[in-house]
């Protein structure tokens, strides 16, 4: 049982290593937009193309569902082949990207030559996102939840005070306040956790 657990734990890490990296790499690549919506745009262009070509089979031989399978073979076929180029070309890029801030990094003298970029990468990942949860702190969660509760007291009580128009804005008052420090955290903490710059 112990070994089964060690197994998956590993393979956890792995994964999730992998994960940082890939996402960091795409980053690089494709001006700050990440793994997933890399893979949606390509998954797009796909089906964008399948249509196409579907429509473009059908106009010649007239029948639809024939169109469709034969569609679906040529994306198959076609899928294969470009993962293929685009893997060698994305490798190609990694490698010049890995050189690159080693390069800076040893002139910077924060890695030395015998040192792994992509554990650096990692160390920096991990350290980014404790930094992005320490962030997390203008006014507590606890506090914003006091906000938003401070505000449904303020409004239920415009209704039974005889100066409704004070404690019902003063309830829009307390929402907006607790929505604007939520909305501050959420874009501070995406920010800080942004790997693009993992580097710097």
């Amino acid at each position: 049982m112990k070994k089964i657990l060690k197994y998956l734990n590993d393979k956890h890490r792995k994964n999730e290593r992998q994960k940082v990296l890939d996402n960091f790499y795409t980053k690089q690549m494709k001006n700050g937009k990440t793994m997933r919506a890399d893979i949606l745009d390509k998954i797009s262009l796909g089906i964008i193309i399948l249509i196409g070509v579907v429509i473009v089979i059908s106009k010649l031989i007239k029948n639809f569902f024939i169109s469709i399978f034969l569609g679906l073979i040529f994306g198959v076929f076609m899928a294969i082949y470009l993962r293929k180029l685009i893997m060698e070309s994305r490798n190609k890029k990694i490698k010049a990207i890995q050189e690159e801030y080693r390069v800076k990094l040893e002139e910077e003298k924060v890695i030395s030559s015998d040192e792994d970029i992509e554990d650096y990468i990692i160390d920096r990942y991990y350290e980014k996102k404790e930094e992005a949860k320490k962030s997390f702190n203008f006014l507590s969660k606890d506090k914003i939840f006091k906000l938003y509760s401070l505000a449904i007291i303020f409004y239920i009580t415009g209704y039974l005070s005889v100066y409704p128009m004070y404690y019902k804005s003063m309830a829009i008052v307390s929402f907006i306040l607790a929505t604007f420090i939520g909305s501050y955290n959420i874009t501070e903490y995406i920010k800080k956790s942004d790997n693009k710059d993992l580097l710097n």
